[in-house]
Order: C-alpha cells, then structure tokens, then sequence
C-alpha cells in the first residue's frame, strides 16, 4: 500500500518547482503517461515538449494548451540546469539554485499554427521508433499530446537524421522568454 502511495505522489502535470520533487518524478514527466490516460474525445488539444540536453547539465520542456475559440495557446516553458550558485545560496531557501525558471505565456493563434504544421512536417504522429532507449545522460526530443481527441507521443534521439532536421523546436525557442540559453545538442563520450 505504501508503495502505492508513493507512486500516485509520483504522478503530475508538470515539472514542481522543488528540485528533489522533480527528480523523484522525472519519469512520469518525460513518459508522459498521466497525460495519456487523460486524452480523449472532447478533451483540449495539448501538446507536451521534453528536450533533455544531458540531464545533470539542462532540462527544458514547453506545454501548449489550446485555448478555446482562435485565441492560440496558453504556454508554459520551464528550464533548469545544474544550479547557478554564483548568486549565492540563500539561507531560507536552500534548493534555490536548482529550482530553474517557469514562464507562463500565451502564444498567438499564428505561432500555434505553425507549431502543429512544423509537428506535421516533423512526422509527430508518423513514425515510431521502436525499442528506442533514452538516457539522461544524451540528447533527445520526447513530444506528447492530447490531439482532436487522440494520444500521440515521439521521440528523436541526437544524432540521428530526424533529430536534426526537426521544425517544432525553432517555433518554441521563438516563444521561449526564459533567458536560459538552449543546450545544443553535442555528440556525447
């Protein structure tokens, strides 16, 4: 029963500020398996991102909720890293530096357009790659979304050819106001 317990902690709809929190429950974020269960007919369309640039270095992801009617897309971008200690570590807020940056936006019904065509061109709902194996410790692309009432997830690993011809992200790093610069991807050792 406990363990029951801890796995439902486990779940929820986004990253949590608290550092440890986020950690514990990285897996269910990325696998994205709560927002599967709860796509269906009827449902707003939501789209999830999760761009891992070495775990431990860069964690970003963006979610866009379509709003009702032609109003875009409520949108929210979080990026953290491995801490920014240069600030200094406050003494009533210990976790501080690790507890990244969150921006709520909305994104015009332009920039939501081109976000569903460059998915289109991207093949979101096309291929899948079968027994692909992500590692926190490499780069990679995880989309997941609640479409017209249909679950659909992907994933492109660096370096393939998919990887790096991919559209969608230039549409939400154009979006993106964190001021955290973007992780290229790398080869990794």
């Amino acid at each position: 029963m406990l363990g029951s317990l801890v796995m439902v902690g486990c779940r929820y709809s986004g990253p949590p500020d608290d550092p440890v929190a986020r950690n514990v429950s990285r897996f269910n974020y990325v696998g994205t398996e709560n927002l599967r269960d709860a796509c269906g007919p009827g449902d707003a369309n939501l789209i999830h991102f999760v761009y891992n640039c070495i775990y431990d270095e860069q964690i970003r992801s963006y979610d866009a909720r379509e709003l009702s009617g032609t109003r875009g897309a409520a949108f929210v971008v979080f990026a953290g890293g491995d801490g920014d200690l240069t600030q200094g570590i406050p003494i009533t807020n210990l976790l501080k530096p690790w507890r990244g940056e969150r921006l709520n936006s909305v994104i015009s019904p332009q920039s939501l357009g081109d976000l569903r065509a460059a998915l289109k061109a991207d093949r979101f709902n096309g291929f899948k790659p079968i027994g692909l194996r992500l590692s926190s410790r490499e780069f990679y692309w995880v989309a997941a979304g609640c479409l017209d009432g249909r679950s659909h997830a992907n994933a492109w690993m660096y370096p393939s050819q998919h990887f790096k011809s991919l559209k969608f992200h230039r549409i939400l790093l154009e979006n993106d106001m964190t001021e955290v610069a973007f992780n290229k991807a790398v080869p990794v050792d």
